[in-house]
């Protein structure tokens, strides 16, 4: 699953790279659990601080951020980066905290790519509206033991409010996730 997540956000990436190559790319992992698909979308965009010398060609470097509702899979997200990927979280290229998955990370919008390594129930607006135009999510939607999809979603135009039309979205393939938890109202 990380691979096919990994192909569908690239091309979004590449495409921020080449129209915008002095603007760093940003990237929301939801559901950081063990860390291991956030510390591959670190290697993506390297700041060039790290023993691997910068982003992967023809990408601009960039930051991850991971969130996690539980504290337990923050803190086993970062130990476990801390055994092979220390570096990225020295150089500030990855960040990985605490956070709600329906509410994204606002202060760090617009993000180029956006996972969501969980269910949604429906398609969450607020991190829809986190995206950059022309940036893409990919989020398993479906209810919890129902049928669930992966899907693409890309960000066609701004808006200050929320229009389903500003949004292109395929889906991809049948999946099974746990759901995405809600934290508050």
């Amino acid at each position: 699953m990380h691979a096919h997540t990994l192909e569908e956000l690239l091309p979004s990436l590449i495409s921020a790279s080449r129209n915008k190559p002095d603007t760093p790319l940003s990237i929301l992992d939801v559901g950081c659990g063990s860390g291991y698909l956030t510390a591959a979308l670190g290697r993506l965009v390297d700041k060039g601080t790290t023993r691997f010398g910068g982003p992967i060609s023809p990408l601009v470097s960039g930051n991850v951020y991971g969130i996690d509702v539980v504290p337990e899979l923050v803190d086993m997200s970062k130990s476990n980066m801390k055994k092979d990927d220390a570096d990225l979280l020295h150089s500030g290229t990855v960040t990985v905290q605490l956070g709600d998955g329906w509410k994204g990370l606002p202060d760090k919008a617009p993000f180029h790519a956006i996972h969501v390594g969980a269910a949604a129930d429906d398609f969450p607006h607020n991190l829809m509206m986190q995206l950059a135009v022309g940036g893409v999510m990919v989020i398993p939607v479906g209810p919890d033991g129902g049928i669930q999809n992966l899907y693409r979603v890309e960000k066609l135009r701004e808006s200050p409010t929320f229009h389903g039309e500003d949004f292109a979205i395929d889906r991809l393939l049948g999946v099974r996730y746990v759901p995405l938890v809600r934290i508050g109202p």
